[in-house]
């Protein structure tokens, strides 16, 4: 078992080292100074691209670079997005302060509508005249004790547009949606004006990371401690709420059962562990972006299953695979909440040759 972890690993860890190489593709800077510089932009995510881009001369340059915000004031993608530097205040707290970063461009017209990320979470920045406003998602969760914004502030954009105004209350926060509705208040605002649109489709990009969860439950007859370490890759622009995953796993489920339930004076109890050590590999979709990410998973795994119990008679009826390597399919769901950047709080419930007891705990995420 150890030796096919160990290989499992290996092949993994060689791959993530040859996908991660970084890569380039052609486009183009604009310096704060106004000359624009032809060469190529690394692919990276949406969070680091919110703070710095990496740019090269040549496709054959070794090194590269890094330049952020203050250094430059747009740069884009050959057939891709604009990304322009922003400045806008930040009202997420009592004191506004003034924050600078690049912003994707996706409207140009009597408002200009932005995107950029932070930590995973989607934000908006819409122009007026020469002011830059910040919009966030009204769900509280996305940001933790602060209620979002996006709707008073769509409500202060409408103006005398009445029918954008009663779209408000049901718009869902998306790019999609936003997009949408600023398409359509331009062209009510001021019919005269061109409104461009950006949308282009994005090179779907692997990242890697790092998990570990540790995490124990007591209650009654029964208790379950799990741990378990893996790799995970996310498809960055495809879908971030989804990532593949292999690990390494040891799960205890501990029981305890009356010998004579109808025996009360002195009860006497049988104790039992079940252990299962596993390799799974699984698919898990978090259906929020935000602190708190409800989530699902599925997959398979090579497992092994052992018992110890005070009471050898209770192995008789048992599996006749204990002891040996089987395949088991997994289902699980759970809820993960962001402490801070990488240490979360996660809460899950899995069935993986056996239903196990819900367990919580902490969960290690890199990055």
């Amino acid at each position: 078992m150890r030796t096919t972890f160990v290989l499992a690993i290996s092949l993994f860890l060689s791959f993530s080292t040859t996908q991660a190489q970084d890569s380039f593709e052609p486009g183009y800077i604009v310096r704060v100074a106004g000359d624009t510089v032809h060469g190529f932009l690394k692919e990276q995510g949406s969070d680091e691209t919110a703070e710095r881009i990496s740019f090269k001369a040549s496709a054959t340059d070794k090194k590269y670079k890094v330049f952020t915000p203050s250094d430059v004031k747009a740069f884009r993608y050959d057939g891709g997005y604009q990304f322009r530097a922003v400045s806008y205040s930040d009202t997420r707290k009592d004191q506004p302060v003034t924050r600078t970063c690049f912003a994707k461009l996706l409207v140009t017209g009597e408002y200009d509508l932005y995107s950029f990320t932070e930590d995973y979470v989607l934000f908006f920045l819409v122009r007026k005249d020469n002011n830059f406003y910040l919009l966030f998602d009204d769900d509280v969760h996305t940001i933790p004790g602060i209620s979002g914004n996006f709707r008073n502030e769509l409500n202060f954009f409408v103006g005398p547009c009445g029918a954008e105004k009663q779209e408000i209350e049901g718009l869902d926060y998306s790019t999609g949606s936003m997009i949408r509705f600023f398409q359509n208040l331009d062209a009510c605002l001021n019919p005269d004006k061109i409104v461009a649109t950006y949308i282009y489709r994005e090179k779907a990009m692997l990242k890697f990371g790092f998990f570990a969860y540790v995490g124990g439950i007591s209650f009654g007859n029964d208790a379950q401690y799990t741990m378990e370490a893996r790799l995970r890759v996310v498809w960055q622009k495809l879908n971030p709420s989804l990532s593949l995953n292999l690990g390494y796993r040891v799960a205890a489920v501990m029981k305890r059962h009356f010998q004579d339930p109808d025996y009360l004076i002195a009860p006497v109890f049988n104790h039992e562990t079940w252990q299962i050590k596993s390799i799974p590999l699984t698919i898990q979709y978090n259906f929020t972006n935000g602190v708190v990410q409800p989530f699902v998973e599925g997959g398979v795994s090579l497992c092994t299953e052992s018992i110890s119990t005070d009471n050898p008679a209770l192995i008789s009826g048992y599996n006749p695979y204990i002891n040996g390597h089987a395949l088991a399919f997994i289902f699980g769901a759970g809820i993960e909440v962001r402490l801070v950047h990488v240490l979360w709080a996660r809460a899950e419930w899995r069935y993986e040759a056996m239903s196990q007891n819900p367990t919580a705990g902490l969960a290690l995420m890199l990055p």
